[in-house]
């Protein structure tokens, strides 16, 4: 198949968290190698090993695939593709209004988030501008009894 290119890597990358799996419960994490080759016939051992360890190790793993498989229908980005997608169910609106809610929550929550630590910061340096000294003796232990 001339179209189509494989990428053979001599050892599938595993971080700490793949390999900790991988050492604890081999049965299941051969179970799941396995089973995704079953699912895509194409993948080869090397390439399920490959995407398992991603999934174990990449917090945005779900993210990255939906971003790739809608990058593949010729969407601009994730959020294009469901709405694209939606519209051709005749529920584009509905999608569009949810994903808009979606990132204006994020954006106020990020924002608090920064005030929050902004806040702490300045207070800090207020009382380190008062008295340099005043963690000198560290933390506060209030589990001492």
């Amino acid at each position: 198949n001339k179209g189509h290119v494989r990428l053979h890597a001599k050892k599938p990358f595993a971080g700490p968290i793949a390999k900790a799996k991988r050492q604890m419960d081999p049965d299941d994490y051969e179970r799941v190698v396995k089973e995704k080759m079953k699912q895509n016939r194409k993948l080869s051992r090397d390439e399920a090993e490959t995407d398992y360890n991603d999934f174990l190790e990449n917090p945005y793993y779900a993210l990255d695939k939906q971003e790739e498989y809608y990058k593949k229908l010729g969407y601009k980005d994730m959020y294009e593709g469901m709405i694209g997608e939606a519209e051709k169910e005749g529920n584009g609106d509905e999608v569009r209004e949810r994903i808009e809610t979606f990132q204006r929550n994020n954006k106020i929550k990020a924002a608090c988030v920064l005030v929050v630590v902004a806040s702490v910061y300045v207070y800090l340096k207020g009382l380190y501008d008062v008295d340099p000294t005043f963690l000198k003796q560290g933390l506060p232990n209030f589990n001492a009894r």
